[in-house]
């Protein structure tokens, strides 16, 4: 495959919930995921907007204007989740990782009465809340940790587990299906099953994209 230049992903959220944590049973090897909506992505954003209903209605007395805020699913590894505004705060973005989308999403938070899909989810909720009230409080300042606390999550993003990486090698087919292996394909020729089931189709062909880094991106 020769050498390739790292690929980095641009950082544009304004706040973000980042931990330390390894990969968490991110998609299994052999499988893949698409940058481009599909079912599984329609899925957990639907999945985001109801729990953020649910915690508007019981934790946030119905303040935050959730029809501002558009969910987005996230390729990330280790920034689980982010958010960010406009100017006038009149629009929200809201990236919440995919690897979530599953048992990693249900793992306990030591400290904290939600899984850690939820206790992500809220985390950015707060900031939403923040970017209403507090404009001028720091990102993790007294008045989020405070309000952390009395809704009973986690005041700070710290990891309390270790998570195994579960692949290094990231592939993606001309329609987008991401896969991560533990070993390289070496000289292999491989198709994307999910475009293909039945055999090897090289209008479907896998390519390599790069090793991903403890940072979430490949090179």
């Amino acid at each position: 495959m020769g050498s390739r230049r790292p690929i980095t992903r641009a950082r544009v959220s304004t706040v973000s919930w980042r931990s330390g944590w390894r990969l968490s049973e991110p998609v299994r090897e052999g499988t893949g995921r698409s940058l481009h909506e599909n079912t599984a992505d329609t899925h957990f954003v639907a999945e985001l907007k109801a729990r953020a209903e649910l915690f508007n209605r019981d934790l946030f007395n119905r303040s935050l204007p959730l029809a501002k805020v558009e969910f987005l699913p996230s390729a990330a590894v280790r920034q689980l989740g982010s958010v960010r505004t406009n100017r006038d705060r009149s629009a929200f973005v809201m990236r919440i990782a995919r690897l979530l989308d599953g048992p990693a999403g249900e793992r306990p938070v030591e400290g904290s009465r939600f899984n850690l899909r939820d206790e992500v989810l809220i985390h950015e909720l707060v900031h939403v809340e923040q970017f209403i009230r507090a404009p001028n409080e720091p990102p993790h300042g007294p008045w989020f940790l405070e309000r952390m606390r009395s809704i009973g999550a986690r005041p700070r993003a710290c990891p309390t587990v270790q998570l195994k990486v579960r692949g290094r090698w990231l592939y993606r087919c001309p329609a987008g299906h991401e896969v991560v292996r533990l070993r390289r394909y070496g000289r292999r020729r491989v198709s994307c099953r999910r475009c293909d089931p039945r055999a090897y189709n090289p209008r479907h062909r896998l390519r390599l994209v790069g090793e991903i880094t403890s940072a979430g991106g490949a090179e």
